[in-house]
């Protein structure tokens, strides 16, 4: 399977858990990691998987990644696609009512979601959400393996689906 993996990232925490899909996609895979800034110029007529994180910035992706999502053109009607961002996580967010703020705002992975169901792309598996433990991280301990496993499930379902 061809996958191809675009990210944004701001503090390292996004690139990080980007990294650690790639890894976790291995074994008989084409895998292509690249910055969103690296992904105008990416051929994306053999993909079968296309896979985009982004950190949720004001609840929603960075605007480069929106702007990609929005700019995706001649990708093949058989690619399917897979998102995840990083979050705060929710637990160690002050005060209480800031937490139901941020759960009620939403989230990059789903605003990427819509935006791929709306441009008729599969989406598989559901939106992964990874978790930093501050507004620049780090990212929460177990969170690049915890990346790994969904990037190995994730083949898995896309692998069936394709057969």
């Amino acid at each position: 399977m061809n996958v191809t993996i675009v990210y944004d990232s701001i503090f390292g925490n996004t690139a990080s858990i980007a990294k650690a899909v790639a890894g976790g996609l291995q074994g008989g895979n084409q895998i292509r990691l690249a910055t969103v800034h690296e992904a105008g110029e990416l051929d994306l007529s053999n993909t079968d998987l296309l896979i985009i994180g982004s950190p949720t910035r004001g609840f929603q992706p960075t605007p480069q990644i929106q702007e990609y999502l929005t700019g995706l053109r001649n990708f093949p009607s058989s690619m399917a696609a897979a998102v995840f961002d990083t979050r705060l996580d929710l637990e160690t967010v002050q005060p209480a009512p800031l937490r139901w703020v941020i759960d009620v705002g939403g989230y990059a992975a789903d605003r990427m979601a819509a935006a791929l169901t709306h441009q008729h792309i599969e989406l598989r598996g559901t939106p992964a959400a990874f978790l930093v433990t501050g507004n620049e991280g780090p990212l929460k301990t177990g969170e690049l393996e915890r990346a790994a496993k969904w990037a190995g499930d994730l083949s898995r379902n896309a692998e069936e689906a394709l057969k």
